[in-house]
């Protein structure tokens, strides 16, 4: 809850960051305001996937299946659900899938 209360919090902001304009006169300016565009919505998409996950940890907790690898079943260890409260998948699982 209190990563999703602080994704939610600094959401807020990222209107104004996307709706400034990029033109300028000055090509340096341009590219370091496009730049500046480009990496407030590269965050601001990472955000809304984490805040998704987040979401459905929630839904697993209210469903009794949180905790439980989404493909292959098992407990995922305290351990990783400490490091990341909304793991889908067990440590072997994930692996499998970023290898893929």
């Amino acid at each position: 809850m209190k990563k999703r209360n602080e994704i939610l919090a600094s959401t807020r902001s990222e209107p104004e960051a996307l709706s400034a304009s990029v033109q300028s006169p000055d090509e340096v300016e341009f590219a370091v305001k496009t730049l500046e565009q480009d990496v407030t919505v590269a965050t601001a998409n990472l955000r809304s996937r984490t805040l998704k996950e987040i979401e459905r940890a929630l839904a697993r907790c209210a469903g009794g299946t949180y905790g439980v690898c989404e493909a292959c079943g098992d407990d995922i260890s305290p351990n990783r659900l400490k490091a990341i409260p909304w793991a889908r998948y067990c440590l072997t699982c994930q692996e499998l899938r970023s290898r893929n």
